[in-house]
């Protein structure tokens, strides 16, 4: 049996629909669908440790996951010990070789985003103060010519297309002579929000320039107070293109796959690393934050054999590679965090209790979240924390913030929270690292948009 496996960046929850994803909103329709699922992080670097490797992010001191031959196996690891090809497809650096991601594939695909100018800016890093007048001028001057070596190109995007990715994943699988597994990671539905001009056209009279949504994204990101409602509706707009785009491709290789016999064949599974913010709360793209529109997720799983199925209830992405092997019925080893969801598709377990998300690299515990399956839901966000019962204040509306008049909730979700923290940290004192370079893991931050 095979396995696709879908991570796409950047994709609200809400977004699987019809308007914007009919595609794939009829893939989940006759597919088993989680409606509550929760991403581990709030951004990629902090999503994929749960995603690939089942572990959370709080568990590992730095940046993705430790070199091979740590006592934790990747997904990968796991299923090509099993005999199954394997390979990646991604244009996420947080979501590369870089980050040890490439662990137990074949083959990645990892086209790393880079430009003309990367050397040049390396230069800059090494020679200027990174503070100085001088060194934020041309680093100015790096991001307005860097935009022009891409616009000057044969690229239309900011990121590798999916469907460059889709015609490699084809050609890769087809070339198979035994069960595969490939993992794809599109990055159109990130910001900037580039889409075709043909898919614009479907949500605006005209497409936007490049420029234009570029700086809509930045703005968004970095200075969201300054943009208008309209702004923000062009940028709901733009997204949903995105999303209508990457639908049609996503269709074109399951089509394929059906068409070649294998579908039926193929385990798929359709998530995403995180959510967007389209001026929620005053804010865009995936801050640092845990807010409802940046932790849920999309998670669909196609399995042989097996009828449609809505569960309600929450699960989280750190229990899909758990999932993955049951379903092949391979063992899932026993220092992965997650715990398998076939139970919860046969009737035969309730919903996950407690869903975690931190930002990991540097455990902070006035900077992380947990939400109860009961609907209760704890942020700490730095300097403020919030307590929202989801039941009764589905749009965490702030004026509602119920820190200080719960106690009892409060008080049990905190000391909740305190106790993974503590586990976290009991484990980085005992395991490897993950990557420290610090000014790599700035440039592919400030890449993102995660840094201005």
């Amino acid at each position: 049996m095979n396995v696709l496996y879908i991570t796409i960046d950047a994709l609200r929850a809400d977004h699987v629909q019809e308007d914007s994803m009919p595609s794939m909103r009829s893939f989940a329709d006759g597919a088993i669908e989680f409606t509550e699922c929760v991403a581990n992080g709030p951004g990629t670097p902090w999503s994929f440790p749960a995603l690939l490797a089942s572990r959370y992010a709080g568990s590992t001191d730095g940046f993705g996951i430790p070199e091979p031959g740590d006592a934790h196996p990747t997904l990968a690891e796991v299923l090509s010990e099993a005999g199954m090809a394997t390979s990646g497809f991604t244009d996420n650096r947080f979501a590369s070789s870089s980050y040890n991601y490439d662990r137990g594939m074949d083959e990645m695909h990892d086209k790393g985003a880079t430009s003309p100018l990367k050397g040049a800016k390396q230069f800059l890093r090494e020679k200027l103060d990174h503070d100085g007048v001088v060194f934020q001028s041309l680093l100015r001057g790096y991001h307005l010519l860097d935009n022009v070596f891409v616009t000057a190109s044969d690229r239309d995007s900011r990121f590798v297309r999916a469907e460059v990715f889709v015609d490699e994943l084809i050609e890769w699988t087809e070339e198979q002579n035994k069960d595969w597994f490939a993992w794809l990671h599109p990055m159109d539905v990130h910001a900037p929000y580039e889409a075709p001009p043909e898919y614009q056209r479907k949500y605006l009279d005209e497409p936007v320039s490049r420029v234009k949504s570029q700086k809509l994204a930045r703005t968004a990101v970095h200075h969201p107070d300054e943009l208008s409602d309209e702004e923000w509706s062009l940028q709901q707009d733009l997204y949903k293109a995105e999303c209508r785009y990457l639908d049609d491709q996503l269709s074109r290789l399951m089509d394929t796959l059906e068409h070649r016999g294998e579908l039926d064949d193929t385990v798929v599974v359709l998530t995403a690393d995180h959510g967007d913010m389209h001026g929620e709360h005053q804010r865009g793209g995936h801050p640092q934050e845990f807010w409802e529109e940046v932790i849920r997720v999309p998670l669909a799983l196609r399995l042989p054999e097996s009828n449609p199925a809505t569960i309600n209830g929450q699960a989280a992405l750190i229990d899909v590679p758990p999932t993955i092997l049951d379903a092949l019925n391979l063992k899932i080893p026993s220092s992965w965090d997650g715990q398998s969801l076939l139970s919860r598709i046969n009737g035969d377990s309730t919903a996950r209790k407690h869903a975690f998300v931190d930002v990991g690299a540097t455990l902070n515990r006035q900077h992380a979240a947990l939400r109860r399956s009961d609907g209760w839901k704890l942020l700490r966000h730095e300097k403020k924390e919030y307590l929202f019962n989801l039941s009764e204040n589905p749009n965490e509306d702030e004026e509602k913030n119920k820190a200080q008049s719960a106690t009892k909730e409060y008080d049990d979700l905190s000391a909740t929270l305190d106790k993974h923290l503590d586990n976290m940290e009991r484990r980085r004192e005992l395991g490897e690292a993950g990557i420290e370079d610090e000014e790599m893991i700035e440039d592919h931050l400030k890449e993102l948009g995660y840094l201005e």
